[in-house]
């Protein structure tokens, strides 16, 4: 009898259970291509066995890791993302990089829907696959979709006339009416918000994915990106109990790729349950065909020596070394007799470099391309340049690390640059006086500020590049363009002979953070 009432029991349960609807979600992937063929292996094999599932992406695949996208203008990741099945997916605030005119060409080629519901254009209508809201009808259940990008960059639409964004809290709130008119049963926001503002966030007014689920109860679920929160089952269960959303977010770099479970209620065709997990790239032991073919021909295409080792980094290379490092090597293989280099010629994110073998594709990960320019400059000249206020705090090193300094720190060749405490003034060495005629040469873009919409991280064209002044106000006698690129430099050297890093100094220099110290009082009394 026990036993009946138990196998009774158990049907009465199989018929009450509702249909259960699966989320699997990346983000901030940052060009980690290496990982998309097991990621996508993953999710083609748990989609064959789980029909009611849906794979999202919520954004930021461009920038940092693998440079071959950055060689590719972003197609290397973006053509091997749609390749994986991805149901949809959103833009991170790092998905510009390679401009807005190159983000509107690969949305364009390959159609996996965007959803864009605080995107908009002005000049340039947005692609057809750009989506202010997405129905789709899972297991029975209407599961209306929309999504949020961080807005604290980018509104301006005269920056930005390719695709811009709009107020996230406008956008979401007439996203919801949308949907609700629509008459959906679960709503799902799709955000590159972040799951709390970031140390660097101070002033933001975008709101957070905490934020979301606080002011805008009728959203069920959050699948966010940006802040790179690898968020646990606890964490997830107690946001849930506190705000009623169900909020996960899947660290970054494609170390894990989240799976939500949602088990629906039939009565009320609501959530009723819900499980979740972190899947580890262990786990992913299936290889996709598709997404692995398409990244060994984009290889073959544009980084057929991607894997060459060139060089070793024997220990850490500090960031002011590398930029260092960089000026000299640059002076020697143009035979200039100085290099200046805006620390935005490299990527200037890590405080050091990683010892270990540098392969080609790090190395081109790690150094940008840039238009050479060449300049014939008095010493005096020159001097008198490096001593304009808005010049000569930039060549302390220091100035690379945010506030209260630019972020336009400027590295040197060839040239000696100290601060003198007792003098409180900054003291300038050529190597022959200032009564010679110097070469000065300097990659271009020199400034952050230099960046246009369409060429951002891109190349100008030689026309553009012989009209630029990159020192403005320096005295020139004359000016011309390298016929090589800093890329073209640092390759056919690598290839050919290989690159020794060398660390300039051991350890900082006792006068840099003095130095720091006097500009930051100077900034004050202004």
């Amino acid at each position: 009898m026990r036993r009946l009432c138990l196998f009774l029991a158990i049907i009465g349960l199989a018929v009450a259970a509702g249909p259960t609807i699966t989320i699997l979600h990346t983000n901030d992937l940052h060009q980690a291509v290496g990982r998309l063929p097991g990621i996508a292996g993953y999710a083609a094999q748990y989609k064959a066995k789980h029909p009611n599932t849906v794979f999202i992406d919520a954004g930021d695949w461009f920038d940092r890791g693998s440079s071959l996208p950055l060689v590719t203008r972003g197609e290397a990741i973006y053509g091997a993302m749609a390749n994986m099945g991805y149901d949809m997916w959103i833009l991170g605030n790092h998905d510009w990089a390679y401009s807005g005119a190159r983000l509107r060409e690969l949305m364009a080629k390959y159609p996996v829907p965007v959803l864009g519901s605080n995107l908009a254009s002005t000049d340039h209508p947005l692609p057809e696959n750009v989506l202010p809201i997405l129905l789709k009808e899972i297991a029975g259940i209407r599961v209306g979709f929309f999504g949020i990008t961080l807005d604290t960059y980018g509104k301006n639409p005269r920056s930005r006339p390719y695709i811009h964004v709009l107020d996230a809290r406008e956008s979401t709130a007439e996203a919801i009416r949308a949907l609700k008119a629509r008459k959906v049963d679960v709503i799902v926001a799709v955000t590159h918000l972040g799951f709390r503002r970031m140390k660097h966030e101070t002033a933001r007014t975008c709101p957070t994915d905490l934020d979301l689920a606080q002011e805008f109860p009728p959203i069920d679920v959050i699948v966010g990106g940006h802040s790179h929160s690898t968020l646990k089952e606890k964490q997830i269960r107690e946001i849930h109990a506190e705000t009623g959303t169900i909020i996960v977010q899947a660290g970054a770099s494609g170390r894990y790729m989240g799976r939500l479970t949602l088990e629906i209620d039939p009565a009320t065709r609501k959530i009723a349950e819900f499980d979740v997990e972190l899947v580890g790239l262990d786990e992913q032991k299936p290889r996709h065909p598709e997404t692995a073919a398409f990244l060994a021909a984009q290889y073959a295409a544009h980084m057929p020596n991607a894997k060459q080792v060139v060089g070793t980094l024997d220990q850490a290379l500090e960031r002011y070394n590398t930029g260092y490092w960089y000026a000299e090597f640059l002076r020697e293989q143009t035979r200039a007799d100085i290099v200046l280099l805006p620390v935005t010629a490299f990527y200037k994110e890590p405080k050091t470099f990683p010892k270990g073998p540098m392969t080609v594709e790090r190395l081109q990960g790690y150094f940008f391309d840039k238009v050479l320019i060449e300049l014939r400059v008095s010493g005096d000249d020159l001097i008198a340049y490096l001593m304009r206020p808005s010049v000569t705090h930039r060549l302390n090193p220091l100035h690379d690390r945010g506030r209260p300094y630019s972020e336009d720190a400027i590295y040197y060749a060839g040239l000696d640059v100290a601060f003198s405490e007792q003098a409180k003034t900054v003291l300038f060495t050529l190597d022959n006086g200032p009564e010679r005629t110097y070469t000065v040469v300097t990659p271009w873009f020199h400034s952050w500020r230099h960046l246009l919409d369409g060429e951002e991280r891109g190349l100008p064209t030689r026309a553009t590049a012989r009209k630029a002044k990159p020192l403005p106000g320096l005295s020139r006698s004359d000016q011309r363009v390298l016929p090589v690129t800093t890329m073209q430099l640092m390759i056919d050297e690598a290839v050919a002979r290989g690159i020794t890093f060398q660390r300039k100094y051991a350890k900082p220099r006792p006068d840099w953070p003095v130095w720091k110290a006097h500009y930051e009082a100077e900034r004050q009394k202004r």
